[in-house]
């Protein structure tokens, strides 16, 4: 994977250098630029970002036909784009399901998939071909994983940020604001003799100290993060400890299977409702994505924009959607879970998931986000990123890997340093010459000692 033509020009590659900002013509640094592709079974997109992910500064999508046509146009974007002002990284989000074994022969391939002709290929090294430098750090990961990633990356950003946060209640901060501040467990009154011990300047020092701590801890403070895209299939992705989750493949946590509505009758009983899955007919994809709502309505996928918020097949795709939501509770206790996808994208629907999950938890979990109203809106969120949030997801997989290889881009000096270098050294001892004779040294001939 990440072949690359020899002796094929390209432009200067930022990833050779120790720095880690291009430098302009004009001294000043410029933001790093990440590369992203997302992959999906209508559209890729292609997009580049500077400085965060995304700051999108410019985009292409093709449409998806075989890889043969597909894959390699978007190699060509990604060369000229690179010729013109190199990338710091590359992130490739694809559906898949997908080889995420960086030890596998067909690490990088979508391995399987029901779109006919997309089985056994090489997405990542079909990206890369033709002008990608080999030391240029690259992301890949599911389309769901790398939205995870983004909306994790951007709950950490503001962590960073809290303390130029002034309005410490304006909504953007609330989430962070939550999490940041104390619990109240430190908070217990001192009795009296321990208190005794400091004077008022250490009381502030360890308070400051504490503060400090807790920024620098941010991350430990927050750590999982689901995402969930409803539209024609049901996607998870999840970072758990600050990493997506990978093991034995990636998760698929649509296909499982919830409590089933009274309504929709027992699975396989007369007159029950049929799920629209091809492998599990009754998980939450075959109960709950856009296929099982146009069936449930008797319309088109088309045309589910135009059913009404009252129609019981929303209040049937809430309590299934928040069955996968309270099973991700109990499972990997995230502190945010996002919500995407085109179905998603009804306010109402949000608002009926909250009801649903609160019900369904049944106030086994002791927590505000789960059992408040305003709580459960800081916890069961929309994507920030909207319809862009798969794009974005790619291009936050290469600031990420980036990150992640940083430090080998510190250690490692330019080739024209390290030349520049061994020249003076050279240039030096042969100006220099330096005997030890009969105990006396003399440098050029003259004596010294």
């Amino acid at each position: 994977l990440g072949r690359c033509t020899a002796g094929m020009s390209v432009a200067s590659d930022p990833t050779a250098d120790e720095s880690s900002d291009i430098v302009s013509s004009s001294g000043r640094s410029r933001p790093k630029r990440w590369a992203g592709v997302e992959g999906g079974g209508t559209t890729w997109v292609v997009a580049i970002a500077e400085g965060t992910p995304d700051r999108v500064v410019s985009r292409q999508a093709f449409p998806t036909r075989s890889p043969e046509e597909t894959l390699p146009r978007i190699a060509s974007w990604l060369a000229a784009a690179h010729a013109e002002s190199p990338f710091h990284a590359l992130g490739v989000a694809t559906f898949g399901p997908v080889d995420l074994d960086k030890q596998s022969p067909t690490y990088g391939y979508i391995t399987h998939s029901p779109k006919p002709g997309w089985e056994a290929v090489d997405v990542l090294g079909l990206v890369k071909e033709g002008w990608c430098p080999k030391n240029m750090p690259t992301g890949f990961d599911t389309d769901v994983n790398a939205p995870a990633v983004a909306e994790y990356a951007a709950v950490v950003r503001e962590f960073a940020a809290m303390d130029d946060l002034k309005g410490k209640t304006q909504a953007t901060g609330r989430f962070v604001k939550s999490l940041w501040e104390d619990d109240g467990d430190d908070d217990t009154e001192n009795d009296g003799d321990e208190g005794d011990a400091f004077d008022d300047g250490a009381a502030q020092s360890l308070e400051g100290a504490r503060r400090r701590q807790k920024n620098d801890n941010a991350h430990l403070r927050f750590q999982n993060l689901a995402y969930i895209t409803v539209g024609t299939g049901v996607g998870v992705g999840l970072v758990c400890g600050g990493e997506p989750v990978h093991g034995l493949s990636h998760p698929e946590a649509g296909h499982c299977r919830v409590a089933r509505l009274l309504s929709d009758g027992l699975f396989g009983s007369a007159g029950s409702f049929v799920g629209t899955c091809p492998f599990h007919e009754d998980c939450i994809e075959g109960m709950a994505g856009a296929s099982a709502i146009a069936k449930r309505c008797g319309c088109s996928m088309n045309e589910l924009s135009r059913v009404p918020d009252d129609h019981p097949a929303w209040d049937a795709a809430a309590h299934y959607v928040a069955g996968l939501c309270a099973t991700l509770v109990m499972v990997l206790s995230p502190q945010r879970i996002v919500l995407g996808g085109g179905v998603l994208q009804r306010k109402t629907l949000v608002n009926k998931i909250r009801i649903s999950l609160r019900k369904q938890l049944g106030g086994y979990v002791r927590h505000d986000f789960v059992e408040r109203a305003d709580g459960l809106k800081q916890f069961l969120v929309h994507s920030r990123h909207g319809n862009d949030a798969g794009i974005v997801g790619a291009l936050a997989l290469a600031e990420r890997a980036r990150s992640a290889a940083e430090p080998f881009f510190k250690k490692k000096k330019s080739l024209t340093r390290r030349l520049a270098h061994y020249f003076g050294f050279g240039i030096v001892s042969a100006m220099v010459t330096l005997k030890i004779v009969n105990g006396e040294v003399r440098v050029r001939g003259r004596r010294l000692v």
